[in-house]
Order: structure tokens, then sequence, then C-alpha cells
């Protein structure tokens, strides 16, 4: 099985993989906004991750971590000789299982709700 060996300063941080199919990702994130909190102190982070199942509908988290500093060493080493560790979460999308009837039901209860917000805004600024 092909893992994804994940380091900070070379301390050990995940080995993640999935033995059939799925997806494995180790993503490194840099955020700075004009207008909140990140402007003064961008956010750094790091997820390993990924999804198994059919239609990728089952999320794994192996670790994330959000206290990323200048001069800290990542390493993301690609090995076929490792185990995978067990994810530290995994999450069903709601989705999951559900028939094409039931799942545009879904979709739209959430695209309605959004609707309302939308308008509520709209009406709180007067241009509704």
């Amino acid at each position: 099985m092909l893992c994804f060996r994940v380091l900070r300063n070379g301390r050990h941080l995940a080995t993640a993989g999935v033995s059939d199919f799925g997806v494995i990702s180790t993503i490194l994130t840099w955020v700075r906004r004009p207008d909140d909190e990140t402007r003064d102190s961008p956010e750094v982070d790091l997820h390993v991750g990924g999804s198994v199942g059919r239609e990728y509908r089952e999320h794994l988290r192996w670790c994330y971590v959000n206290d990323i500093r200048a001069g800290d060493v990542l390493t993301v080493e690609v090995r076929d000789d490792l185990e995978a560790e067990p994810p530290s979460e995994r999450r069903l999308d709601e989705e999951s299982g559900l028939d094409d009837v039931a799942r545009l039901q879904l979709r739209k209860k959430a695209l309605e709700a959004q609707l309302a917000d939308v308008n509520e805004e709209l009406g709180e600024r007067g241009a509704a």
C-alpha cells in the first residue's frame, strides 16, 4: 500500500494510507485576509486527510496542525514499505446512502435555507 509519512521538524505526525480505492491528501495552507484577525498574523495549517467508500463519501483525517511557523520543516515521504495508521477521525457525508430523490430533497432544503439567509441580509441592508 502506498502511504504518505508526514513529519514536522523531524517529528512524526502521521502515516496516512488507504488499502483499496480512495484519496489521500497532504495540504499546507497559508491564509492572510485584509479585513480580519489574519491581517497581521497569517494562518498556516497542515491537513492530512482523504476519503474512501462508494463515491468517496467517507472522509478521513489523520492530522490537523494549525500552528505551523516560519522555519518549520515539513516532510512528506511517499512510501510503499509502511503500514498506514488508522485515521484519528472518520466522517460520513450526510448524503451517504441516500437515493437520488432524497439527495435532491436534502440539497433543496439547504438551498432554501441559504436563500432565506440572503433575503434576511438584503432586508437588513434595506434592499429587499
